[in-house]
């Protein structure tokens, strides 16, 4: 059999369609989102719902020099992004259009291999500029990830004071058992299972940003928007690595005081890595050069996915659909309401600049 040749057949042998991309029986789903699927034809949905929006962002220009992302390069393609993901003439009335000058805001970065698939600390900085443009205090913003040493790792120092951007991890620098102490005491329903949530996202901020990153993994399939979310926020994330990360991802993502908060999610494409993930081997790693931006997760996840798969096809590697580490997450995404899976209801805008 053709190894990419099975996508399709995975498809249409797990899912039936829907205005979501497919119901899996499998799943019990939270009644709330157990509705009549008479009203789930495309047509319809086309007209009662604007297309998700990914915007993926490149330059004419060569954004790395000497292994290091051109921040100035890396300002045009975010405000470029930022704009057109808005339909806004400035980055200023961009930025104003998600966040305010009184809130606090969290940029949840992905550390893991963030020395290799590099950018992280150059988009961090452009997007700290641009919501200092617009009014927001340094001392507002919170650069944060699970692992102390993941920021480390992407090159922040750390910052805890009363002055300027602050960065700090929900471990402080203690590891995997000091999760439990830097996250909530109350407990969240997840539908799988209790959670306890980062501090830093229940009582450190107001809003969220999620800058991600564009990679392969070894359980999940891919780890783009949604995986950053899911198990990088919570005190056990690896008590839901079973079965590909499904249910589980879109579970979490589903929790409100996890969903409610992310207004942005803004991938690091400008490095993907398209095997043997979630931490990168430099042979696996390409040069996609790219920065997306997108309100929808889902619609970003599976943007990425396909981005993944393409460069997977070009090195003659077996499809994401013809391993046993299946990306389905991204659908079940989209059936528990996160987000648009069906590439007809999703427009991806590719910009150069």
């Amino acid at each position: 059999m053709d190894k990419f040749t099975t996508r399709r057949e995975f498809m249409k042998g797990l899912y039936t369609s829907t205005l979501l991309g497919g119901v899996l029986p499998q799943i019990p789903l939270p009644p709330d989102l157990i509705k009549d699927d008479s009203a789930h034809d495309l047509g319809e949905a086309i007209k009662a719902d604007p297309l998700s929006l990914v915007v993926d962002v490149k330059s004419k220009n060569r954004i790395v020099k000497n292994l290091t992302p051109d921040i100035v390069i890396v300002k045009q393609m975010l405000n470029a992004g930022m704009t057109a993901l808005t339909q806004t003439q400035t980055p200023e009335k961009a930025w104003r259009t998600l966040f305010s000058e009184d809130e606090r805001i969290g940029i949840k970065i992905n550390g893991l291999g963030s020395d290799t698939l590099i950018g992280n600390f150059q988009i961090c900085w452009a997007i700290v500029d641009a919501l200092k443009a617009i009014g927001v205090r340094e001392n507002n913003i919170i650069v944060w990830d699970q692992f102390q040493h993941h920021l480390l790792s992407s090159g922040f120092r750390l910052n805890t004071s009363f002055k300027g951007v602050k960065v700090f991890a929900t471990d402080r620098g203690e590891g995997s058992e000091a999760l439990d102490s830097g996250s909530s005491l109350k407990e969240y329903d997840s539908g799988y299972g209790a959670v306890r949530v980062s501090n830093i996202l229940t009582q450190e901020v107001d809003s969220l940003i999620n800058l991600c990153l564009l990679k392969d993994h070894g359980l999940a399939g891919v780890s783009v928007a949604l995986k950053n979310i899911s198990h990088g926020v919570i005190s056990h994330p690896d008590n839901f690595h079973d079965d590909a990360c499904d249910p589980f991802i879109a579970a979490l993502n589903s929790i409100p005081v996890i969903k409610d908060k992310i207004k942005l999610h803004i991938c690091n494409g400008i490095r993907g890595l398209y095997e043997g993930g979630p931490m990168p081997k430099k042979r696996f790693v390409w040069d996609y050069g790219g920065i997306m931006l997108s309100k929808d997760p889902v619609a970003m996840d599976t943007i990425g996915m396909d981005i993944i798969e393409e460069k997977r096809r070009e090195k003659n590697l077996p499809s994401l659909f013809n391993r046993a580490n299946v990306p389905k997450h991204i659908e079940t995404a989209a059936i528990y309401g996160l987000g648009m899976s069906n590439r007809e209801l999703i427009d991806h805008k590719s910009i150069l600049i």
